[in-house]
């Protein structure tokens, strides 16, 4: 796997403490979690939920700049607890282009190990764990997740936590397209697609964001079409490719004039399109045809490609029927919040963030959400980093005010102190400003690739011609060293925009 500049080190002597897994907490005394009485007692807990690109850029900014703006004694101390079920990055930027089985990407490129990128903060006190979140109790300030002993007997081990981050992020109906848990299962999927796609002569694709968008511009790119300059010359016979739209267009967040673009040029690339709100309602697996296995398997594959072509009844909202040897649903997401209380959701299911401090108020204290999982979010990157900064602003507010109150709070017990330094705590207080999360308009901030050398999209108000989308994302869809790097390494932003600063 490409190394995307992550830095080298000798494998330690000893197994430091961010190298443990799961097991380790249970089994060491220094990991109990306890709830704390007092600064002092057992580090505290910052925990975040999720290893996705919220959570990467909420944890290196923690260790690059929160925890050396706290303990204001020396007394009080942190731990950085980060959970998430895989221990690598699916880099879902690049989803559509991963969907080609003709090495535009290679197998193992869109899937980057976490682990590395925290190499740089060996000085500090952090846990890296594999494993998923399947309760929050805010009452206790506590959570619980699944873990193996050493006898591999799974137990429900429960971690308290001073101040939480939720990260988890949203998962699409298709496998092939974000996380469903350890990144293997994805790749796995991928591979399978793979073998199904060479097989299939009519694939069906739902949805008219801009995931769907970029799926069938991809598949119709790669698939149908020899070369594209200087000009087009196509595959015989070609896969039939139609996209459902859902609605009356496509990429709603976009102006008309993008939106016709868009479809012209899928049309231009021989996609059938199916507006007039129709929907698919209903899929039903008429017949699986096993065929003969692939030769020539490559080695580094997870498994060898499926041999079973399969044919899909997809009933639609008017009541016609489509068959596909393909179907890919691209119809939005599901915010993955089973873990919380259901007071803490909105309707649609994401937890109930404040618009402006994205504090999870109803959770109590010192509980964040950042990214799609959050009720504020319009469920795209440019969401992410510019809320990061907000929230490890407002958490490093809340934490100095824990501190400050305590030590006042000590000193009123201890009798230790003159009335004015009691209050020269309480001005400190009064002093903790937080900001506050503004907002940008979605259509702003949206680049979509639809063919190999172009497509659509909006930058501050700027449409933006062809040839600077497939520059800006088209061409390598930011999966360059630096882009990565970045992500895992620095917990800044692939792209230019949103990355956050330190207050």
């Amino acid at each position: 796997m490409p190394n995307y500049g992550l830095p080298s080190h000798k494998e330690p002597r000893h197994l430091p403490g961010h190298h443990r897994d799961a097991t380790a907490l249970t089994l060491s005394d220094n990991y109990k979690s306890k709830e704390p009485v007092g600064i002092g007692v057992e580090p505290l807990n910052i925990i975040i939920l999720g290893t996705s690109f919220a959570g990467l850029s909420c944890a290196h900014h923690f260790l690059d700049h929160t925890i050396d703006r706290l303990c204001t004694t020396t007394q009080a101390s942190y731990r950085l607890i980060v959970i998430g079920p895989s221990t690598h990055l699916y880099w879902n930027i690049a989803a559509p282009r991963a969907l080609v089985p003709s090495g535009l990407v290679q197998h193992e490129d869109p899937f980057i190990a976490v682990e590395p990128g925290f190499h740089r903060h060996r000085g500090h006190q952090f846990t890296i764990i594999q494993g998923s979140c399947i309760a929050m109790d805010p009452t206790e300030r506590s959570i619980k997740m699944p873990i193996k002993n050493l006898a591999d007997l799974t137990k429900v081990q429960t971690l308290n936590y001073h101040a939480l981050i939720i990260c988890t992020g949203t998962s699409t109906h298709s496998d092939l397209l974000s996380l469903h848990g350890p990144h293997l299962d994805t790749a796995e999927a991928l591979h399978r697609f793979h073998g199904q796609l060479e097989r299939a002569t009519s694939i069906v694709i739902s949805g008219g964001n801009c995931s769907a968008v970029e799926v069938a511009g991809t598949l119709a790119t790669y698939l149908n079409y020899k070369r594209h300059l200087p000009f087009r010359t196509k595959r015989k016979p070609p896969k039939q490719i139609t996209l459902i739209s859902g609605g009356s267009v496509l990429l709603p967040d976009l102006a008309p004039p993008l939106q016709k673009k868009a479809e012209k040029q899928l049309l231009d690339l021989g996609i059938s399109i199916l507006h007039n709100h129709i929907r698919v309602i209903k899929t039903e697996t008429l017949f699986q045809h096993h065929d003969d296995p692939i030769k020539d398997n490559p080695p580094s594959s997870p498994s060898p490609p499926s041999t079973t072509t399969t044919t899909t009844n997809l009933l639609l909202s008017n009541g016609t029927n489509i068959l596909a040897d393909v179907y890919i649903p691209c119809t939005g997401v599901v915010p993955n919040t089973q873990f919380a209380p259901s007071h803490l959701h909105d309707p649609r299911g994401y937890l109930l963030t404040h618009n402006k401090s994205l504090r999870v108020e109803r959770a109590g204290p010192r509980t964040f959400a950042v990214g799609d999982v959050a009720s504020y979010s319009q469920n795209y990157l440019g969401d992410v980093y510019p809320a990061v900064g907000v929230v490890m602003h407002n958490l490093e507010m809340d934490l100095l005010r824990f501190e400050f109150l305590a030590l006042a709070s000590a000193n009123d017990e201890n009798e230790k102190e003159e009335d004015d330094e009691d209050n020269d705590y309480t001005e400190q207080v009064e002093h903790l400003q937080d900001q506050e999360y503004v907002q940008r308009i979605k259509e702003d901030c949206i680049v979509c690739p639809v063919t190999r050398f172009g497509g659509v999209g909006s930058w501050m108000g700027t449409r933006l011609p062809s040839w600077v989308v497939y520059l800006f994302k088209g061409r390598r869809y930011r999966m360059g060293e630096k882009g990565v790097a970045k992500v895992v390494v620095q917990g800044k932003g692939p792209y230019t925009y949103g990355s956050w600063k330190a207050a």
